[in-house]
C-alpha cells in the first residue's frame, strides 16, 4: 500500500472495524459539545425550582418551632393558674392571707403589714399574680443560608433570570451539531 492510495476521510465517515464482516462499519464516538450546556441548564432550572421550595419549607419549620414555644408558654401559664385555683378551692391559708393583703388591704390582727420599715409602700408587693405568670418565652430566630446561588434564586429581581438562563443553556445544548460540508 502506497502513501498515495490513502485518501483523507471526513471525521463522520464510517470506518470499517477490523475483524468484522465486510459491509459493517464502526462510527467513532465523538462527545457532543452540547451536553455540558444541557447539564448546566438542567442544574440551573433545578436550583431555581428546588431552592425556593426548600426556603418555604425552612420558613414553615421556623413558624412551627415558634408556635411550639408559644404553646409551651401557654401550657405553663395554664398550669400555674390551675395550681392557684386548686389552692383557692382547698382554702390554702397563706394564699388567702396574701390575697386579702394585696386585694383588700386587710391583714390579721396578729401580723404587721409589709413595708413598715420601708419608706415607700410601693416597693413591696404582696400580690400573688406576678408569680402566676411564667417568664416570657425566647422565640427562635430564623437563620438563612448565605450562598450566592441562594441569594440569586430567591431574589425577586434575579430569580426569574436564573431559570431563563438555564432554559437558554438547555436550548443551546439541544441544537444539532454543526457538520462539515
Amino acid at each position: 500500500m502506497s502513501v498515495s492510495s490513502i485518501a483523507p476521510q471526513p471525521i463522520d465517515a464510517p470506518v470499517p472495524s477490523p475483524g468484522t464482516a465486510p459491509g459493517s462499519y464502526f462510527v467513532p464516538a465523538v462527545v457532543d459539545p452540547g451536553w455540558p450546556f444541557v447539564l448546566a441548564g438542567l442544574a440551573m432550572i433545578g436550583c431555581s425550582l428546588l431552592i425556593p421550595a426548600a426556603d418555604d419549607l425552612a420558613q414553615a419549620r421556623h413558624l412551627r418551632d415558634r408556635a411550639l414555644v408559644i404553646e409551651q408558654h401557654r401550657v405553663e401559664r395554664l398550669m400555674r393558674h390551675e395550681e392557684f385555683l386548686e389552692g383557692l378551692q382547698a382554702r390554702d391559708e397563706t394564699l388567702a392571707l396574701s390575697l386579702a393583703a394585696s386585694q383588700l388591704n386587710q391583714i390579721p390582727f396578729d401580723r404587721s403589714p409589709l413595708g413598715t420599715g420601708i419608706s415607700s409602700p410601693g416597693l413591696s408587693d404582696a400580690s400573688v399574680f406576678p408569680a402566676l405568670e411564667p417568664p416570657p418565652p425566647s422565640l427562635p430566630e430564623r437563620r438563612r443560608g448565605h450562598s450566592t446561588l441562594e441569594r440569586l434564586v430567591l431574589s425577586p429581581r434575579t430569580g426569574l433570570w436564573v431559570g431563563v438562563i438555564g432554559s437558554v443553556c438547555v436550548l443551546i445544548g439541544l441544537l444539532p451539531r454543526a457538520r462539515r460540508s
